[in-house]
């Protein structure tokens, strides 16, 4: 059997997951820098209707 799990709040992850021989693999990504979250604005907003000027920077900087 294979599982493929997923989480945003790891801290709440109940123990009994965590104990030894239950996952082969703990995979951690981090959180994207600001570089990278400028791109994942870009391409969100790529087929979004927009009014005037976006500034991705500002939008960004309120992200972090």
């Amino acid at each position: 059997v294979k599982m493929i799990m997923a989480t945003n709040r790891p801290d709440v992850l109940d123990p009994a997951l965590l104990r030894p021989g239950r996952l082969d693999r703990k995979i951690e990504i981090p959180l994207p820098n600001e570089q990278a979250r400028m791109e994942i604005l870009k391409i969100h907003a790529a087929g979004i209707a927009k009014h005037g000027e976006i500034d991705y920077e500002a939008v960004v900087k309120l992200a972090e």
